[in-house]
């Protein structure tokens, strides 16, 4: 798949063909990226969807914007030029910094770890079984959008050493700051839907991914979008109901997991014993460390926001 650079306040757009899937085999087709720059024109676009719809597939569109040193990421999935239309996912809540630095060392200790199971990552529906029926869907997913930024500097993936406390710490600190990114942008989806019914601008923060939506605000929003009585407004009422109740009790943990974290850098000079490990043992204690500031910065971001 062809990809282009953007400039800072430009758009650049990727689109592929994704997957058919037959009874025996999987095929992948791309398409080379087109630059938003260049004024793609509409006919190209529909042109791209109609060939794709007769043969079957299904295509894919991501749009990163870069302004000001914050990126947005649109994805559409369709077959046709109206699936587009009404079939975009957009996220605009950054990383945390905490994250971020988790996401540099996952890569590093993927790089570096021979002889380890491979490294997990979160999907939606592993959250919670209720959030399965909306896992993929990128009207929704807001975790999969987000990981389909190519330059995305977290992508929910954790490293396993094949240890199962040092796996199971790694993952529960992924899942957590799954919960509230999905969260986050739950919340500020909602906002951006009651804006669009009353025939408003959405305020620029909740435009931006700045604000953090809390709670009251979002049930507010909720009630006014009950009234529309459409499926999305359902779903995505749906979609909040599950993701606060399950951030409220993550939130609650969050000095458990951090303590548990905490004590596994303590005891992994003395537990970590394969000499492939102890090889790169500042590097896996590195990224506890870090997991363990990702884990008490989740705590707080989901306690503002349901607490």
């Amino acid at each position: 798949m062809g990809k282009a650079r953007a400039r800072e306040g430009q758009e650049e757009e990727e689109v592929s063909a994704p997957r058919r899937v037959g009874a025996r085999r999987r095929m992948v087709y791309a398409c080379a990226m087109l630059p938003r720059r260049s004024l793609l024109a509409l006919s190209a676009l529909s042109a791209l969807t109609a060939a794709c719809e007769a043969i079957g597939l299904k295509a894919t569109v991501v749009t990163t914007k870069t302004e000001n040193g914050k990126t947005t990421t649109r994805v559409r999935e369709a077959k046709n030029w109206e699936e587009f239309e009404q079939a975009m996912g957009e996220v605009a809540t950054d990383f945390s910094d905490f994250a971020k630095k988790v996401g540099a060392t996952t890569v590093e200790l993927a790089k570096k770890l021979v002889d380890v199971p491979p490294q997990g990552q979160v999907q939606l529906g592993q959250l919670s079984s209720s959030l399965k029926p909306y896992e993929g869907d990128v009207r929704y997913d807001y975790l999969k959008v987000a990981r389909m930024n190519p330059n995305a500097e977290y992508d929910f993936k954790y490293v396993q050493i094949g240890m199962p406390e040092y796996d199971n710490f790694f993952r529960a600190s992924a899942e957590m700051y799954a919960t509230a990114y999905q969260l986050m942008e739950t919340g500020r989806h909602v906002h951006l839907a009651r804006s669009k019914v009353k025939g408003e601008d959405a305020p620029e923060d909740v435009e931006k991914g700045d604000r953090k939506i809390k709670k009251s605000e979002v049930s507010s929003a909720l009630s006014e979008l009950e009234s529309t009585a459409g499926e999305s407004s359902q779903k995505l009422k749906t979609l909040w109901l599950t993701t606060a109740e399950l951030g409220a009790k993550l939130a609650g943990k969050a000095v458990e997991v951090a303590s548990t974290g905490t004590a596994l850098i303590a005891s992994a000079p003395a537990q970590i014993v394969n000499p492939k490990l102890l090889l790169h043992l500042k590097l896996i204690v590195k990224g506890l460390d870090q997991s363990v500031s990702m884990v008490k910065d989740t705590g707080k971001i989901l306690g503002e926001i349901v607490g």
